[in-house]
């Protein structure tokens, strides 16, 4: 991403964490919300390019007779084996990033201010950290996110926990973390926490054009 129109946060975390719960508070705020993990599903569904490289690597059968990506079947060949998962962010991250940065480009000035939110699951093992100017954490308990995935995606526990293992660990993600966002108690909770490392991200960017 060499473009930086504006300062970028970065928002991450693991599996059913709560990242996309933070990010409704940070635009309920009124900030720019670009996540970078759609960017990368919608790729994998339009981009020729992507397509192409994802069948190569792991079959022509991985796109159903619709043409639409068999999110289940790759979700479990990558997440059995990190090599795979590493082969599979290898394709896609280099067109997330150009599209990414295309995407805040075509910011109006007024939406860009004072920063703007990026969510990524992969932040730090992609390396997109290095062109970010903060990063939020979130966190939660192992159980805590089990649940919340087990509902949400109706996975079973053993296939949740797996994609847990194939992740950065908790400590490691919250150490490389500028904020953590423990994301464990009420939604009203939650909103505070969020407007409170706003106020101190508005005082940063403020303090660093002066």
């Amino acid at each position: 991403m060499p473009s930086r129109p504006a300062p970028l946060v970065g928002v991450t975390g693991g599996i059913g964490s709560g990242k996309s719960a933070v990010c409704l508070c940070f635009g309920r705020l009124g900030r720019a919300v670009m996540s970078a993990d759609q960017i990368a599903r919608d790729l994998t569904e339009t981009d020729a390019g992507v397509r192409r490289a994802i069948m190569e690597k792991f079959g022509a059968g991985i796109y159903g007779p619709d043409g639409r990506l068999r999110r289940s079947e790759l979700a479990r060949i990558v997440f059995a084996r990190p090599a795979r998962l590493r082969a599979l962010n290898a394709i896609v991250h280099p067109f997330v990033f150009s599209s990414l940065n295309e995407a805040l480009l075509r910011l109006p000035a007024s939406g860009s201010r004072p920063y703007v939110v990026v969510e990524a699951a992969l932040i730090f093992e992609s390396g997109m950290d290095k062109n970010l100017d903060a990063t939020v954490v979130v966190n939660a308990p192992e159980e805590i996110r089990i649940d919340r995935v087990a509902r949400r995606d109706n996975l079973p526990r053993d296939e949740i926990i797996a994609r847990i293992r194939a992740q950065m660990s908790p400590r490691e993600i919250s150490r490389r973390g500028d904020f953590v966002v423990e994301n464990t108690g009420a939604e009203e909770d939650l909103i505070e926490r969020v407007k409170f490392i706003d106020r101190l991200l508005t005082l940063m960017f403020a303090a660093g054009r002066t």
